[in-house]
C-alpha cells in the first residue's frame, strides 16, 4: 500500500494547542452517517466538517482538523490508503476509526494506523451510543470553555455566527415530536458554540428589531423545511415584549412571511410577568399576529400564574409551566396543585399546556397523569441543531438513548 505523493505536508495542530474548540473531520461515503456523527460531535463541542475520500486533501489544508473520524469507505484497501495519506501529510492529530463491532477488518486497520505512527483513538464499533463516542474523546476534554463575555448582536449577525437550535416538545402519550422551542446560539470562530447567556439585545439596542426579524425568519424557514401537511409543527421563539411594541415592525415581519407559511404554526413566547403587566397591549399584538396564524405562548409560568386563574379569554394558544414547578413534581403536592390550577386556566382559554423541565421518568409520569398536552425537557432531548432535530421529528422519541447502526 503506497502513500499519495501528491499530498503536501500539512501543519496540523494537536488537541489543546488552539484556544477554542477542537476540529473534527468526518470521512465516510454515507452522507447520513457523516451528518449523524457531526451532530454528536457538535454537541460535545467540536467544530466539524464532513467529506468524502476525494475531499480529504482540501480539508487538511483549509480546515486543519485535530481529529479525523474515518469510516469503512469502500473497504480496507481504501481505508488503508487514507491512513497512509494522513501519515504522509504530516497529520499529528488523532484518528478514530468506526465500523462493525468486532470486525476483523476494523482491527487490522487500527493496527495499520498504529504501525505507521498515527495517533489512533480506540475504534468505535457500531452500533454505538453517544456515551461511547464521548468516552473515546474524553482524554481531550474538557474543551476550553467560552469566556464569560457578551457577544455583540450586530457583530454576530454581520459575521453569520447566529444559528437556531431546537428543543423538542413531545406528546406525553404517543411520544411523538409535536413541536419545539427555537433557541439562538452563536457559533463563535474562536470559542465555538455559545449559549444565549453570552449574548443579548436589550430594549434600547438599535439592532433588536433586526435581531428579532432574523430569529423569526430563520425559524420559519427551518420549520417549513421539516414540517409536512400530515405532521405540522408548532415552533416557538422567545422575544421580549419590547420587540413587539412597534406595529410597523410587526407588519414588516408579517409581510416578509411567505403565504404558504400560513399552514405552519409559529408561536412567539413572552414572559408571563410581561403578559400580566400589560394585558391590553398583549391583546392588540395577539390580534395582529393572528392574521398570519402566529400565536402567543406564555413562557415560564410561576408565581405570576395565580393572577391568570379564572381568566377565560387569555389571548394565547399555549401556556408553559416553568421548571420550578415541574422539576420534582412527582413528590411535591404543592407543585402538583399549582400545575393543576394552570392546566385548568389553559383549558378555559382553549390553550395547550406544556410542562417545561421534565428531566426524570418520575416527573414524566406525573405530568402525564396531571393532563399536560406536551412535555419538554432533557429526558426527551436538549436543544439540538437543525439536522438532528429533523431526525428526531421523523422518528418517535421514548428514552433519551441515541445510537447509530
Amino acid at each position: 500500500m503506497s502513500s499519495d505523493p501528491s499530498f503536501p505536508p500539512s501543519q496540523i495542530i494537536q488537541f489543546g494547542r488552539r484556544r477554542g474548540p477542537p476540529r473534527a473531520c468526518i470521512l465516510d461515503h454515507k452522507p447520513h452517517v457523516r451528518s449523524f456523527l457531526a451532530a454528536m460531535l457538535d454537541e460535545i463541542g467540536f467544530a466539524t466538517r464532513e467529506c468524502g475520500a476525494a475531499e480529504l486533501k482540501t480539508i487538511l489544508n483549509e480546515f486543519v482538523p485535530d481529529l479525523v473520524v474515518l469510516g469503512p469507505l469502500n473497504g480496507a484497501a481504501e481505508v488503508g490508503l487514507m491512513l497512509q495519506s494522513l501519515k504522509f501529510a504530516g497529520f499529528f492529530g488523532r484518528v478514530m476509526l468506526f465500523g462493525g463491532r468486532n470486525s476483523m477488518a476494523l482491527m487490522e486497520m487500527q493496527e495499520l494506523g498504529e504501525r505507521v505512527g498515527l495517533g489512533m483513538l480506540p475504534p468505535l464499533g457500531t452500533p454505538f451510543h453517544d456515551s461511547a463516542l464521548r468516552e473515546n474523546v474524553s482524554a481531550f476534554l474538557p474543551i476550553v470553555p467560552a469566556p464569560d463575555i457578551a457577544v455583540d448582536a450586530e457583530q454576530a449577525m454581520e459575521n453569520g455566527w447566529l444559528e437556531m437550535w431546537y428543543q423538542p416538545k413531545i406528546d406525553p402519550h404517543s411520544l411523538r415530536t409535536q413541536g419545539a422551542e427555537a433557541i439562538v446560539r452563536v457559533r463563535h470562530p474562536s470559542w465555538g458554540l455559545m449559549s444565549p447567556s453570552h449574548f443579548s439585545t436589550g430594549p434600547s439596542d438599535p439592532y433588536l428589531r433586526r435581531f428579532s426579524q432574523f430569529v423569526i425568519m430563520r425559524t420559519l424557514s427551518d420549520c417549513m423545511s421539516i414540517a409536512s401537511e400530515t405532521n405540522p409543527l408548532h415552533i416557538s421563539v422567545n422575544l421580549p415584549v419590547s420587540a413587539l411594541g412597534d406595529m410597523a415592525f410587526i407588519d414588516d415581519v408579517l409581510d416578509a412571511i411567505p403565504e404558504h407559511a400560513c399552514k405552519r404554526s409559529l408561536q412567539i413566547e413572552l414572559r408571563c410577568a410581561d403578559i400580566v403587566g400589560d394585558m391590553l397591549h398583549i391583546r392588540r399584538v395577539a390580534a395582529q399576529l393572528a392574521f398570519r396564524n402566529i400565536g402567543i405562548c406564555i413562557d415560564d409560568i410561576g408565581n405570576e400564574g395565580a393572577s391568570l386563574a379564572g381568566r377565560a379569554d387569555l389571548p394565547v394558544i399555549e401556556m408553559k409551566v416553568g421548571r420550578r414547578y415541574v422539576h420534582g413534581v412527582a413528590d411535591d403536592r404543592l407543585k402538583q396543585a399549582v400545575c393543576s390550577q394552570i392546566i385548568t386556566t389553559a383549558r378555559n382559554s382553549g390553550a395547550r399546556v406544556v410542562a417545561e423541565g421534565v428531566d426524570s421518568q418520575a416527573d414524566y409520569m406525573a405530568v402525564r397523569s396531571l393532563g399536560f398536552d406536551l412535555v419538554q425537557g432533557n429526558l426527551f432531548g436538549g436543544p439540538m441543531e437543525l439536522r438532528k432535530f429533523e431526525r428526531t421529528v421523523n422518528g418517535i422519541r421514548g428514552q433519551p438513548a441515541r445510537g447509530v447502526n
